[in-house]
């Protein structure tokens, strides 16, 4: 891997080299606002820039920790969701000796003991806020964030819909999901059909009738007791966990040069 160099720094952050160096050097740092600081300090932990005593320190505390960090569900169905998710997430990483600790969000949380932090189906404002309180890798999963600095993974929706068509047709199905607080991936997924319904799982008498598609065990277990067709293009895989494993391991090793946004068919 090449290494990065003060320049590069610079150039990712959008500041000039005597900047990047007084704030990774403690020198004059009332000159610079908070944003700054912030957003240097955060591509010298991305990148391990190793002149930093700060990018050394990151580098050499390992704690085998990870965080999974959620917010508190509001359905049953988000619930299910949620523990399903987990099941498979904690069993890989633990076995490959990490200790996965669960937590639900908190304004303002600085969390330092933790090789990375995974907030799943955070909202992309709460997600910036948590990022400026932490220079520890955060990963986004379930969740759309519009900047590439940070790996975010989800599903391949466009995918789900395609194989929607070529089991019902073209229009001759609704995509029903469980509801998301990530807005920004809600819409994206919401532009890629006509017919696509959040359920909020409070109210099973308005689910649709006719052919469906979801990515949801638990949506996919209310159905069967009725007369839909219904076809299941599951979320939780081992794909899935084996690509925020590869992402997990490229945050906290500072790989450069690669795609941060990874859509899992």
């Amino acid at each position: 891997m090449e290494k990065i160099t003060i320049k590069d720094v610079a150039r990712l952050a959008d500041v000039s080299v005597a900047t990047v160096s007084y704030i990774v050097n403690g020198i004059h740092e009332d000159r610079y606002t908070p944003d700054t600081k912030r957003k240097v300090l955060q591509i010298v932990n991305l990148y391990n820039y190793q002149p930093s005593r700060l990018a050394q320190s990151f580098a050499l505390s390992k704690s085998r920790n990870v965080i999974i960090l959620t917010d508190k569900h509001g359905s049953v169905l988000q619930k299910a969701e949620s523990y399903d998710f987990l099941r498979l997430f904690c069993k890989t990483f633990e076995r490959l000796g990490y200790n996965p600790i669960i937590q639900t969000y908190l304004e303002n949380t600085r969390i330092d003991m933790a090789d990375a932090i995974m907030c799943v189906g955070m909202e992309e404002e709460k997600f910036r806020r948590f990022a400026q309180e932490n220079f520890v890798p955060l990963i986004s999963v379930d969740g759309k964030i519009n900047d590439e600095l940070f790996f975010q993974i989800y599903q391949d929706f466009g995918n789900v819909v395609k194989e929607g068509e070529k089991k019902f047709g073209k229009n001759n199905f609704t995509v029903v999901l469980v509801d998301m607080y990530n807005r920004t991936l809600k819409e994206e997924i919401s532009a890629l059909a006509e017919n696509i319904v959040f359920i909020d799982g409070n109210d099973f008498g308005n689910l649709p009738k006719g052919n469906v598609v979801t990515v949801h065990s638990s949506l996919k277990n209310v159905y069967a007791f009725g007369d839909s067709e219904v076809l299941f293009v599951p979320a939780n895989t081992q794909a899935r966990i084996e690509a925020i494993l590869d992402c997990f391991n490229k945050a906290t090793e500072r790989v450069q040069g690669t795609v941060h946004t990874v859509r899992v068919k």
